[in-house]
């Protein structure tokens, strides 16, 4: 949230204001593993690298529509579902 100093001086106006917490700042941490099979696959194993692209689609669903001036386009976005949201 948002900090003051003693005079009611917001010190927190931006992201510019905040410090990178150091290790002294952060809690202690116990990690443990737990091995969980798949049932979905013979090898019984999970994807883990597929995060990192799920907000691509979305974004750029958004630009497409932002730029065209229509909210009604599904994915995927081919040439001609863009070119028939255009005419809409």
């Amino acid at each position: 949230g948002a900090v003051y100093n003693a005079d009611g001086q917001l010190i927190t106006a931006s992201f510019m204001d905040y410090t990178m917490p150091r290790a002294d700042d952060l809690p202690s941490f116990k990690l443990a593993t737990h091995e969980t099979l798949c049932p979905g696959n013979p090898l019984g194993i999970k994807g883990c690298g597929e995060a990192g692209a799920i907000g691509s689609p979305p974004a750029l669903i958004n630009a497409i529509t932002d730029a065209i001036g229509n909210n009604n386009l599904t994915m995927p976005a081919s040439p001609s579902r863009v070119w028939a949201a255009m005419k809409a």
